[in-house]
C-alpha cells in the first residue's frame, strides 16, 4: 500500500511532463504499461523533448535499467518452489520499490504473493499516468513543480528501513553514490554508464563482504558444535 500510494503522484507527474513534451495520452499510458520504469520514463520524456534520436533513447533507457538484471537474478535465487513459467511475469513487473519490499521479506517463494504485489503497484503507476493527463492542466503549477521530488522521497522511505536493520546497507548506499559522483566528475562516461559501473562495483564488494560474514558465522557454528 505505501508503494502504491507513492507511485500514484509520481506517475501523475510523469503524465503531466509527457503531455508537456508533446507525447499523446495513448502513447504516455503505453509507456507506463510496457516500459514501467520510473526514472527511465522521466529521462525518456526529457530526451523526446530535446529531439534525441530513437536509437539514443532506447540505448539510454537500456543502460539505465540494466540494474534490473541484477535484481531479477537476486529474486530468482530465492525461488525454489515457484514454477519457471511465472518468471517472465515476476521479472517484467519488478521495480526498485517492489524489489525493496521483496528483499525485506524472507518468505517470498510464492508466485501469488509476488505477482499480486507487482500488479497492484503497476496498476497504481498506470492509473497515476492517466490521471496526470486528465488533471494535469487543472493542477496549480506550484504543485506540479513540487511533485518531481516525490520519486526521491519514495526511494528514501524504502532505503531507511534497510539501513536501520543493517549499517552495511547504509555504507553500501553511500559508497555507491560517491563512486557514481566521482565517475561523473572524473570520466567521460555518460550518466547511464557511470550508474551501471558504480552499481556493479559496489554490489560486488558488498557480496564479497556478505560472503565473508557467512563464512565467519559458519566457523563460529563449528566451534560451538
Amino acid at each position: 500500500m505505501p508503494v502504491m500510494a507513492g507511485y500514484f503522484p509520481i506517475a501523475m507527474t510523469f503524465g503531466i511532463l509527457a503531455d508537456t513534451a508533446g507525447i499523446s495520452a495513448v502513447d504516455g499510458i503505453f509507456i507506463s504499461l510496457f516500459l514501467y520504469a520510473g526514472a527511465s520514463q522521466f529521462m525518456a520524456v526529457s530526451m523526446v523533448a530535446s529531439g534525441m534520436s530513437m536509437v539514443g533513447i532506447i540505448l539510454a533507457v537500456f543502460f539505465m535499467n540494466f540494474r534490473h538484471f541484477i535484481m531479477s537474478a537476486s529474486v530468482r535465487a530465492k525461488l525454489k518452489k515457484t514454477s519457471s513459467k511465472y518468471f517472465p511475469i515476476i521479472g517484467f513487473y519488478l521495480t526498485d520499490e517492489t524489489y525493496s519490499v521483496i528483499s525485506m521479506n524472507e518468505d517470498i517463494d510464492d508466485h501469488k504473493y509476488l505477482i499480486t504485489l507487482e500488479l497492484l503497484c503497476h496498476a497504481s503507476w498506470v492509473g497515476g499516468t492517466a490521471a496526470g493527463y486528465m488533471f494535469g492542466l487543472f493542477i496549480p503549477s506550484i504543485i506540479t513543480e513540487s511533485m518531481g521530488i516525490a520519486l526521491y522521497a519514495l526511494l528514501l522511505t524504502l532505503l531507511i528501513p534497510s539501513c536501520k536493520k543493517s549499517i552495511k546497507a547504509l555504507v553500501v548506499a553511500l559508497a555507491s553514490g560517491m563512486v557514481n559522483a566521482l565517475l561523473l566528475q572524473l570520466t567521460m562516461f555518460d550518466p547511464g554508464a557511470c550508474f551501471i559501473i558504480s552499481v556493479l562495483c559496489i554490489a560486488s564488494i558488498a557480496t564479497l563482504l556478505s560472503n565473508e560474514d557467512d563464512k565467519s558465522l559458519v566457523g563460529e557454528d563449528k566451534e560451538v558444535g
